[in-house]
């Protein structure tokens, strides 16, 4: 089943293509009106020109909107309507201002688009009815000069405080598709504003879709794309050179897969080095010059900790973050909602961290602790998968570089540094686990 995502912006859009509805479907995806089944809730645009004074070039624009098609048409279309029930094939249909500068762009989004979600990506582009904008940037001396992803958790807390403590006035971007993660956001948002008086801009956005029943897809992998083509638009609306910072540390942005069966779902890469080359290439070929930044590329999360530039404030704001990859089903075990399970690997490696850091007594509460209670059937699947990994990298002795290869295509000349991270941060987890016993 291939699908046809048609992005209609404008109430007068009403693009249809012409398709073989024996084995096409449509999703149409109207930013600016439509029927229930078709509406896009956001003022992603409206409210970055509003804040910040400013004018977003064609190219960002062209760019914010394949991006939150994109994340959409993930959202929405089930994995089951798949011929292998994983890998959909998907045209996003697009309008755009530059439409001479997509010839190239459109290859070099599908395939970071393939890379980040494991489906089949192309791009067809129309042109956008009225005016190309010419980006107009604010003159005021006090606002931000650079843009840091802020998503809530504790990796994005400790690039907010590396910046903040250096004196730089950060633009935060933060985005939420509902549930608990705005909570997260506005309190540590709010902690760092409290500390770090006049240097924090906060910039938090939703893009809703149709309402489309119960159908869906729940694995989320496109989020990503979303972010980043949020904090590129707040980048661009703050100057030709503001830089976006993605803090997140090298072993989750490799994200080797444990086992050989943790390679579809499990195995995610919202910020491997090769998707982020991707969007970079993307940046290049639509002429946007904004850089985006990966300072703790090389580092594990305890090394994050460890190394941050305030580390009063760390101990301060620590507890507020979250980094569970589900932190609703705590209710489940009797726990207040919003509480890390303990079990999943994000929480592992937190916890690991944190242990290295010696910040054990300031951080957030855990449902299970592994170390002492070990959780039992599909709870387990990510311990037992950490453990299996840790005997077979100590009993195979395979080079790592090789290890780290396997997640994707790597820069060759910082292929040691990353399987250094990787060896780093398995062996702050077997000390982790091992401690106590």
């Amino acid at each position: 089943m291939k699908w046809n995502i048609i992005c209609r912006i404008g109430e007068e859009d009403a693009f249809l293509p012409s398709v073989d509805e024996s084995v096409e479907r449509c999703l149409v995806l109207h930013f600016s009106g439509g029927a229930r089944n078709e509406m896009v809730r956001e003022s992603v645009v409206a409210s970055i020109e509003k804040r910040y004074e400013a004018t977003l070039s064609g190219s960002v624009q062209d760019l914010l909107y394949a991006s939150m098609g994109a994340y959409l048409a993930d959202l929405c279309i089930p994995r089951r309507t798949a011929e292998d029930r994983w890998a959909r094939e998907f045209t996003l249909h697009l309008p755009v201002f530059e439409q001479s500068r997509w010839r190239k762009a459109s290859n070099s989004l599908a395939e970071a688009l393939k890379f980040l979600t494991g489906d089949d990506w192309a791009i067809s582009v129309r042109v956008r009815s009225g005016e190309t904008p010419r980006a107009i940037t604010p003159t005021e001396p006090e606002l931000p000069e650079i843009v840091c992803l802020l998503s809530g958790g504790l990796d994005s807390l400790v690039g907010a405080i590396d910046l903040l403590s250096d004196g730089d006035v950060v633009a935060f971007v933060s985005h939420h598709g509902g549930g608990m993660t705005p909570k997260f956001q506005n309190d540590t948002f709010g902690a760092l504003q409290s500390r770090f008086e006049n240097q924090c801009f906060e910039n938090q956005f939703y893009v809703v879709g149709p309402q489309l029943g119960n159908d869906g897809e729940n694995s989320m992998r496109s989020r990503s794309i979303l972010f980043l083509g949020l904090g590129v638009a707040v980048a661009c609306a703050l100057g030709d050179e503001v830089p976006v910072v993605v803090p997140e540390n090298g072993l989750i942005s490799l994200n080797v897969p444990l086992t050989k069966t943790r390679v579809g779902s499990s195995s995610t890469r919202t910020t491997h080095p090769h998707f982020i080359a991707g969007v970079r290439q993307v940046l290049s070929d639509l002429r946007i010059s904004n850089d985006i930044l990966m300072p703790y590329r090389h580092m594990t999360k305890g090394e994050m900790l460890v190394n941050i530039g305030d580390s009063v404030a760390l101990e301060t704001i620590l507890a507020l973050t979250m980094s569970c990859s589900h932190p609703e089903v705590a209710r489940w075990d009797g726990a207040t909602p919003g509480t890390h399970c303990g079990y999943c690997f994000p929480c592992l490696i937190r916890r690991a961290a944190v242990t290295l850091a010696d910040l054990e007594d300031a951080d957030a509460p855990y449902t299970i602790d592994v170390r002492r209670s070990e959780p039992t059937g599909k709870r387990a699947s990510d311990l037992r998968a950490v453990k299996m990994a840790l005997t077979r990298d100590d009993l195979t002795k395979v080079p790592k570089f090789f290890r780290v290869l396997e997640a994707g295509p790597l820069p060759p000349k910082e292929i040691s540094e990353f399987a250094d991270v990787y060896e780093r941060g398995m062996s702050e987890l077997a000390t982790f686990l091992n401690r106590g016993r």
